[in-house]
């Protein structure tokens, strides 16, 4: 075959094509009209109230993050958790080691020891003079003296106690545990590493539920509230939206953008939600009537889609339209169809155009 005659077979299906796109249907076989109808449920296309909305770009985050350190100055004895490692609340994630803390905490214990022993003999000197004054053989101001000493031998035993509890507290120290439930999102040592005061060696982030944080026209901030329903696509995490709720609106705009600060929140107890995670925003706006149909009804082909259209003679018509934005069950059109029209909602995959059906 030749080029040019190559050429006019390819322009003769492009102008076929195009004239079918443009009559809005495709042929009918030859001889499906007088075929049995079909049983299909059919449905008028209704028109809706959509509720208009926007959407704005923003990143998935835990709705806690906590980095837990250390007040102590020691090596790092024993790392216990790693990144990506579920941990409960108070799971211990390292040890440090702190000859200071431990000496201080022995001399403490020493203290209460001494302080004890003070005290008993207080006491028992206390209880002799008592005696003796009973009998008249000591003094009143004998007795005052031992009580006094009694008291202070006591104070100072309860004064050791607490010197006890301060050195078990930093004690504690030397265990980095978590705040709460969470995943390990970083850990910042080694063991052998030197942990210095004040220093973060985790971070922990609680992704039972996420926040995203978006940034929002101070025209469209003001109308939202603490409560409100709204939707979050997170591509990366599949097609279907996630429900969220309006956390807060925080007071105070940007004052170079004029923009608010719009908190939502979203359950994520299966954890498919990861911090770091791109996601986009619906908010609601004004509500505005449209066409709308059920996506079961619109057959897709390729970059192209269509309904079933069933007029007065009860025979399946193929309509070519313009699809919208989808939301739960239903997808917007924007050109092809009008309200009233009888579409199949559910149509077989045997159907083709043409053929007569039965509504049932």
């Amino acid at each position: 075959m030749s080029n040019a005659t190559l050429r006019s077979a390819v322009l003769a299906t492009l102008a076929l094509s195009a004239a079918l796109l443009g009559c809005g249907r495709e042929p009918a076989q030859p001889g499906i009209a007088s075929a049995a109808p079909i049983g299909v449920s059919v449905e008028p296309v209704r028109e809706a109230a959509w509720v208009a909305g926007f959407e704005v770009s923003a990143t998935i985050e835990p709705s806690r993050r906590a980095l837990p350190g250390t007040v102590l100055l020691g090596r790092v004895v024993e790392v216990l958790h790693d990144v990506g490692d579920t941990v409960r609340a108070g799971a211990v994630l390292a040890r440090v080691a702190s000859g200071e803390v431990d000496a201080r905490l022995a001399q403490a214990e020493a203290g209460v020891a001494a302080a004890q022993a003070a005290e008993q003999n207080a006491w028992t000197m206390r209880q002799r003079l008592e005696r003796l004054a009973a009998r008249q053989a000591a003094s009143a101001s004998s007795v005052e003296a031992a009580v006094a000493a009694h008291e202070g031998a006591r104070a100072q035993r309860v004064a050791a106690e607490q010197a006890v509890a301060a050195a078990r507290t930093y004690v504690g120290y030397a265990e980095i545990r978590a705040p709460f439930a969470g995943v390990v999102a970083e850990r910042r040592i080694e063991a052998g590493d030197m942990a210095a005061p004040g220093s973060p060696l985790f971070m922990i982030e609680d992704l039972a539920r996420v926040k995203v944080e978006a940034q929002v026209a101070e025209s469209r901030a003001l109308g939202l509230v603490p409560g409100q329903a709204v939707e979050v696509a997170v591509p990366a995490a599949g097609a279907a939206p996630w429900a969220g709720t309006v956390d807060a609106v925080l007071p105070a705009a940007d004052p170079g953008s004029r923009t608010f600060t719009v908190r939502v929140l979203l359950e994520n107890a299966e954890r498919r939600l990861r911090s770091g995670m791109f996601a986009r925003v619906r908010l609601p706006g004004e509500s505005q009537p449209v066409t709308a149909v059920p996506r079961t009804a619109v057959v897709r082909r390729g970059p192209l889609a269509f309904v079933f259209v069933v007029a007065g003679d009860s025979v399946a018509r193929i309509r070519w339209i313009t699809l919208g934005p989808t939301r739960e069950q239903a997808v917007v059109v924007e050109s092809g169809l009008a309200p009233g029209e009888s579409i199949v909602v559910d149509p077989p995959a045997s159907l083709a155009d043409g053929m007569r059906v039965e509504a049932r």
